[in-house]
């Protein structure tokens, strides 16, 4: 009985064993999957899942994503700025201060005192003439002031003699004798050999001829002269840029032969046809060049600071995103939160782009990164349709 009595207590310890470890077992995979579920809870918090909206235009990142794709963003701001245009040109001749020097009566060449490349200054004596038309102006002038000063004031002759002085008179002028000149023939009558051919203005003799003892008829060309001390930039503009520049603007011209050199200019002219093989207009610059250093047909950058202004927000142009169906950026709703928002473009410069409708000033809009957020935006796109 003794016997039973033991062999019955060592079987009811075993029973109490085995109850135990199952328990153990239950509360450890109880344990277990409450810390399972606590570490997904950190794991979804730190990285949460990306999603978007019904309409596939908003997009969450996780911290992961943002540490690696390094999204920058910028305010989209109604204010002015500054838009720099760079243009292509060259120098050109000022046409206002380019004059052909030519022969105004029939004659000979008698004296020569200048040659092509020669700098000269205003009225200077280029070359002579001996011309039979010069001697009968010049008598005839001579007649017409002796009976002009022989006709008393009362005269019923007055008016017609003064008309016959008055057009010998122009005649002398408009073949190049000087008020001085002419008033030394009216007081001497003594007619002048040669008649002188001068400079109208100071500048360069650029190309032309003049050969002594040469026979010359009215018209003939001796000297292409122009003022180099003021010249013309032919600059290039683009069609998208004709609404950031306007007349009177100032630039700043650096010739590719001196490229630390800056030379301040102002625009006169804007040019009204469009060059079909560039799609530009040209601008026309005016220069000064009192070094000397600018010659014609030198090509030549020139530099325009413009203002974009307005009351529309401007955003960087590298926020703009373009495709067939129309253009939108990105948004930064927070911190990992982007929309994408379609919008309606103005004015577009290299820098900036005028934005008119659809997206309101301040609001923040993603500048770098832009494509990788289309791409994320389409992967998940694609697969809710796949659903």
């Amino acid at each position: 009985m003794k016997t039973n009595k033991v062999k019955k207590s060592d079987k009811e310890i075993c029973m109490y064993k085995k109850i135990n470890l199952f328990f153990l077992v239950i509360l450890s995979s109880v344990l277990i999957g409450c810390g399972n579920n606590s570490e997904e809870q950190d794991e979804h918090e730190e990285y949460p899942e990306r999603t978007h909206s019904d309409e596939h235009s908003e997009l969450v990142l996780t911290s992961h994503q943002l540490e690696h794709i390094d999204v920058e963003t910028a305010t989209a701001e109604s204010k002015e700025v500054d838009v720099p245009l760079i243009l292509s040109g060259r120098i050109a001749l000022n046409e206002a201060l380019t004059a052909h020097i030519t022969s105004r009566v029939r004659g000979r060449i008698e004296k020569v005192h200048t040659l092509v490349s020669d700098r000269v200054n205003k009225d200077e004596i280029l070359l002579e003439l001996y011309s039979q038309e010069f001697l009968a102006m010049q008598s005839e002038f001579i007649q017409a002031e002796e009976r002009f000063k022989r006709i008393k004031e009362n005269d019923s002759e007055q008016a017609t003699g003064k008309s016959i002085y008055e057009s010998a008179k122009k005649k002398l002028e408009v073949i190049g004798l000087s008020e001085e000149e002419i008033q030394q023939l009216a007081d001497n009558h003594l007619p002048f050999t040669l008649l002188p051919v001068r400079a109208p203005f100071s500048g360069t003799l650029l190309s032309g001829e003049a050969r002594l003892g040469e026979f010359v008829d009215v018209g003939q060309d001796f000297f292409v002269l122009a003022n180099l001390q003021n010249l013309w930039v032919l600059a290039d503009i683009f069609e998208k840029d004709l609404p950031l520049v306007r007349e009177g603007m100032k630039g700043e011209v650096i010739p590719a032969a001196y490229p630390n050199e800056i030379h301040k200019a102002r625009l006169l002219r804007i040019y009204d046809i469009v060059e079909p093989s560039s799609r530009t207009i040209k601008a026309r610059f005016e220069v000064s060049n009192h070094s000397n250093k600018l010659k014609p047909e030198m090509f030549v950058t020139v530099k325009v600071l413009s203002k974009l202004g307005g009351t529309n927000p401007k955003v960087l142009s590298t926020s703009i995103m373009k495709e067939k169906n129309g253009t939108y950026v990105f948004v930064a709703i927070n911190d990992t939160t982007f929309q994408r928002r379609e919008i309606m473009v103005g004015k577009e410069t290299k820098d900036f782009t005028e934005i008119l409708d659809g997206l309101k000033a301040g609001e923040k809009v993603v500048t770098r990164g832009t494509f990788y957020l289309k791409s994320e935006l389409s992967k998940e796109s694609f697969m809710e349709d796949e659903h």
